[in-house]
């Protein structure tokens, strides 16, 4: 699934200019995986389509507010 959020995009560019190809790899997962989904954060995922291909998603955005501040959540996606 291609994702089109902008923050992720420029912080790809970003990294890319400051730690070269074999550096951002590393920068994105520390940025995505370390300080965005933790346990303190509650992740939604925006998705959308366009209108020449309506059976085609993509991710558009994410949302990540603090879970402190959010009422209520899902834990996870499936129970078993």
């Amino acid at each position: 699934m291609a994702l089109r959020d902008w923050e992720a995009g420029e912080s790809y560019r970003k990294y890319l200019r400051q730690y070269g190809q074999q550096g951002v790899v590393e920068k994105l997962r520390e940025r995505w995986f370390s300080r965005v989904f933790t346990p303190d954060y509650v992740v939604h995922c925006f998705v959308g389509n366009l209108a020449k291909r309506p059976k085609t998603f993509m991710l558009l955005s994410l949302f990540y507010p603090r879970r402190s501040i959010v009422e209520h959540y899902q834990e996870e996606l499936f129970s078993l």
